[in-house]
């Protein structure tokens, strides 16, 4: 049976697009999955390239697919979660909070001494050095984030780089050096990274991500973690309860 019928009044492009879009949905094409490139979808739906790429564009315009240039081609794209922001999570936390399976790739590692703002942010000496751990970030098998911490050595800690594996959490290993989490301040805004940072979240130069600088502390309000955090805006987007304040210069509705 083709894929798409000709003798409906349909148009040939919106039924290639409900087709691949019933695929998406039901996990055939699953997130981080490549589409088929143009010439072969053309002989897939017996269609012309024309059709195939309004097909394509509907999908992207809608966030299902994600089109690069090159060789890369068209993704699919992972479903776009809400993330609170006032609540202190690790990234393993935000994954499975939506089934999703979470895993790393490290991409450095190493004792650095840290640059002023994060020497300062972190509260250590000049010349002492920090653990500097850089992980991708993956949420069921598909690119999501890039994570550029570091890690202050509270009571000599001692890390390792075979530690960290793509089911590792940071702060689990941390924990079982008696280091907690227990607050933290956050700053999110809107930033366009470095070429290097694009390239390890696979989007083109000059594309706009979410960027977050985390300075974590203990519950005895020792800092030990300075991270930066770069994501890709196609699968996060964030939220916060807001509460009207008591104050005589607002007027309540």
């Amino acid at each position: 049976m083709p894929l798409v019928d000709r003798n409906i009044k349909v148009p040939l492009h919106y039924q290639m697009y409900l087709d691949l879009l019933k695929r998406i949905q039901s996990g055939a094409l699953a997130p981080g999955d490549k589409l088929p490139p143009e010439p072969q979808l053309e002989k897939i739906y017996d269609v012309s390239r024309i059709t195939v790429r309004r097909a394509v564009e509907m999908l992207a315009q809608e966030g299902f697919v994600e089109k690069y240039r090159g060789k890369r081609g068209t993704i699919v794209s992972g479903s776009k979660h809400d993330f609170d922001i006032a609540k202190l999570t690790s990234f393993t936390d935000d994954a499975q909070l939506y089934g999703d399976r979470p895993s790393s790739e490290l991409v450095d590692f190493e004792l650095v001494a840290p640059e002023e703002h994060v020497a300062e942010a972190l509260g250590v000496k000049p010349g002492e050095s920090v653990y500097l751990i850089a992980r991708k970030r993956f949420r069921s098998n598909a690119v999501v984030g890039f994570h550029r911490a570091y890690i202050k050595r509270i009571g000599d800690l001692d890390l390792a780089p075979n530690e960290f594996t793509p089911d590792a959490s940071l702060y689990a290993l941390l924990e079982m050096r008696g280091i907690v989490p227990a607050s933290a301040s956050e700053v999110l805004e809107v930033r366009v990274p470095s070429e290097r940072v694009l390239e390890i979240l696979g989007l083109d130069p000059g594309t706009a991500v979410f960027y977050k600088e985390r300075v974590t502390r203990t519950a005895d309000n020792e800092p030990f973690e300075y991270v930066e955090m770069f994501y890709n805006p196609n699968y996060y987007r964030y939220k916060v309860e807001l509460q009207l304040a008591d104050s005589p210069h607002l007027t309540r509705p």
